[in-house]
C-alpha cells in the first residue's frame, strides 16, 4: 500500500508527502459522524459512536490535515442522508461547474464527463444540458434518485478497480469532477490512478473543487472540521500531490461553495499553459500568513473564542424562557452542536424541508431531533438559530416570506443576532 493510501484509524505521517512534521492545530474532542443521525432505537439503546476529531498541520507540504480515518463505509454508509439537489442556491452552483468550463476550455462533440461521488446528480444535470454524455459514480443509495432522473449512475466506491470496469465499456472521459469530495477519500493512491486511467492524456481535465483552507481559517469557519474532509487544501500541497501522480494544475479559482470553496484544474498534458490565477492564488496564501505557525495558533484562540460567546448568548436566551430552534441540519451542524455543547436542553428540535432525509432523526452527540419546517410555522419560536449559516440570506428571506417574525441568530464566526 503506498502512503497516500490511509489505514482506519490514527495517523501519524502526513497523508500527501508522509512527513512526521505535524504540527497540532486544534483538538475538538470525539464526536458522531455528520451524516449518520440516529433512529429513536439507536438513541434509546446508546448505540452511538464517537471519533476522535483533531486538525494537523504539516510544516513540510502545508497541508491540513486530520489525524484520524473513519473507514468510508461507515462515513458514505447506504443510507446515507444528504442530498445536493434540495437547496437551490447550491444546485446553482453545481450547475456553474459545467458553465465555466464550457466557457474556458473546448470539448469534442458529444464528450463524456463522470462525476466521482456523484450524489443525486445534480452536478451532471449541468453537464447534460451542454450536450455532454455523463456517467456518475455514487457508493450510496442516492444513486438510486440520480438513476430515477435519468442521470446514469454506478453504484460504486470510485478506486481504480471501478477505473477499469469504466474503461471497458466508455470512451476516454474529457471531464472528470470531484467536488466536495476530494478531500474525502482515505485511498488517495487508488483514486488518483484511477482518474489517471481513466481520463483522456491530451484533452482530458480533472476538475475538484474542496473547501478551501483560506476561507475556513480566515472566517473561523471550524464547524466544517469532521471526519468526512480528512483534508482541507491550498495550493502548495495540491502542487504537491497532483505533481506526485503526473498531474499539472492550470487553474485554480475560488467558488463561494459551501462558504468558500476552490475550484482546481489539472491535466495530464503537460504541454497547456498554467494560468496567472495558479500563482495568484499562491502569493495571496503566503501573504496572509498560511504557510506559517503563527496563523494557526491565533484560528485556534479564535475557535474557543467563537464557542464561548456562543455558549453565552444561548445560555442567556434560555434563561428569558425564550424558544430557539434549529434550522437547517447540514453535516457541519454536528461539529458545532457538539464542541458547543448544544443539546436538546437548548434547541428545541431542528427543523428541516419536507423532502429531508434526515427527518425524526437525532443528531449524534446532542440528541436533538430533525424534523418537518411546517411544525416551525404552526408554533414558531422566538429565536431561529441558522446552522445552515452559509446560505444565511437565502434562508432568512424564505422563513420571512413564510411568516416567521422572530429573531435569527448567525452563529459563526461569532454569533450575531439579527431582528
Amino acid at each position: 500500500m503506498r502512503t497516500q493510501d490511509k489505514a482506519i484509524g490514527k495517523l501519524n505521517s502526513c497523508q500527501i508527502c508522509s512527513s512526521k512534521k505535524l504540527q497540532k492545530i486544534i483538538k475538538m474532542g470525539s464526536t458522531g459522524l455528520c451524516d449518520s443521525l440516529l433512529t429513536k432505537k439507536q438513541l434509546l439503546k446508546g448505540a452511538e459512536k464517537s471519533f476522535p476529531l483533531n486538525m494537523y498541520r504539516c510544516t513540510k507540504c502545508q497541508l491540513l490535515q486530520l489525524n484520524y480515518v473513519v473507514d468510508n463505509k461507515k462515513l458514505f454508509h447506504l443510507n446515507y442522508p444528504y442530498k445536493s439537489g434540495i437547496t437551490k442556491p447550491l444546485k446553482k452552483l453545481l450547475y456553474d461547474t459545467s458553465k465555466y468550463l464550457n466557457k474556458n476550455f473546448k470539448f469534442s462533440k458529444n464528450a463524456l464527463a463522470i462525476d466521482l461521488g456523484s450524489n443525486d446528480g445534480t452536478l451532471l444535470e449541468g453537464f447534460k444540458k451542454r450536450k455532454f454524455k455523463v456517467l456518475g459514480v455514487e457508493p450510496t443509495n442516492i444513486a438510486k434518485i440520480a438513476n430515477k432522473k435519468g442521470i446514469k449512475t454506478l453504484q460504486k466506491f470510485f478506486n481504480m478497480q471501478t477505473s477499469q470496469l469504466i474503461k471497458k465499456k466508455y470512451k476516454k472521459p474529457e471531464v472528470i469532477t470531484g467536488t466536495n469530495i476530494f478531500a474525502h477519500v482515505n485511498k488517495l493512491d487508488s483514486f488518483m490512478n484511477g482518474v489517471k486511467n481513466l481520463i483522456d492524456p491530451k484533452k482530458g481535465l480533472f476538475v475538484t473543487e474542496s473547501h478551501y483552507a483560506l476561507d475556513i481559517v480566515d472566517e473561523l469557519q471550524y464547524d466544517s472540521i469532521y471526519h468526512e474532509h480528512l483534508r482541507f487544501f491550498l495550493i502548495k500541497p495540491l502542487e504537491v500531490l497532483m505533481t506526485l501522480y503526473g498531474f499539472k494544475i492550470i487553474d485554480a479559482v475560488r467558488i463561494s461553495n459551501y462558504g468558500g470553496s476552490i475550484r482546481i484544474i489539472s491535466t495530464l498534458n503537460q504541454k497547456l499553459k498554467q494560468r496567472s490565477s495558479v500563482k495568484k492564488l499562491y502569493n495571496l496564501e503566503k501573504k496572509k500568513g498560511f504557510y506559517t505557525k503563527g496563523k494557526y495558533k491565533k484560528f485556534a484562540k479564535d475557535i474557543f473564542k467563537s464557542r464561548k460567546q456562543i455558549t453565552s448568548l444561548l445560555k442567556k436566551i434560555k434563561k428569558q424562557n425564550k424558544k430557539i430552534v434549529g434550522i437547517g441540519c447540514p453535516g457541519r451542524s454536528i461539529t458545532l452542536l457538539a464542541f458547543c455543547k448544544i443539546g436538546n436542553e437548548t434547541l428545541d428540535y431542528i427543523a428541516e424541508q419536507s423532502t429531508s432525509l434526515k427527518l425524526n432523526l437525532y443528531t449524534p452527540n446532542t440528541h436533538i431531533k430533525v424534523i418537518d419546517e411546517k411544525h416551525f410555522f404552526e408554533n414558531p419560536p422566538e429565536y431561529a438559530l441558522i446552522l445552515s449559516w452559509h446560505y444565511k440570506k437565502n434562508i432568512m428571506n424564505n422563513l420571512r416570506k413564510k411568516g416567521f417574525k422572530g429573531k435569527f441568530i448567525i452563529p459563526l464566526p461569532y454569533p450575531k443576532i439579527i431582528n
